[in-house]
């Protein structure tokens, strides 16, 4: 139950913490909520932090699944169930390139640029390469 607790107020901390850096526009607020979390309980700082590296994310990938879809995205966290409306974001309807983005500031937040860069290569192969592709079949193995 502590385990469900913990990444319940990291999350909720998280939300919150995002859209106050949304609104404010002052990025370092996750900082100085993770350094008050973490002089009191360095597990309950750890679960803040990767919450937000988590929605930093997600909020990437839709907003790359939906620019490639060409449909506005809206973004909510699946880790708080709650039935309000008012809990998603709306992402920008833009058509302009999206802005680079910034150097990730830690080795998690270069491995989430890593899988979002490698899942944009994936999405982006032609598929004119299907009949290059070898016949895999259940029936033969693999290995001889």
């Amino acid at each position: 139950m502590a385990d469900s607790y913990v990444e319940r107020v990291a999350g909720e901390l998280a939300d919150l913490a995002l859209a106050d850096a949304a609104a404010s526009g002052d990025q370092n607020i996750v900082d100085t909520i993770g350094e008050i979390l973490g002089s009191s309980s360095q597990t309950l700082q750890e679960a803040f932090l990767t919450a937000v590296r988590v929605r930093r994310a997600e909020a990437r990938a839709r907003e790359l699944l939906a620019t490639r879809a060409g449909k506005p995205a809206k973004v909510k966290s699946r880790m708080i169930t709650t039935d309000a409306a008012e809990d998603a974001i709306a992402m920008p309807d833009s058509t302009e390139e999206p802005a680079p983005e910034p150097e990730p500031q830690s080795e998690e937040d270069a491995a989430f640029a890593d899988v979002l860069s490698t899942l944009d290569e994936f999405l982006q192969t032609d598929d004119a390469d299907s009949d290059d592709k070898p016949n895999i079949s259940p029936k033969k193995p693999s290995r001889g």
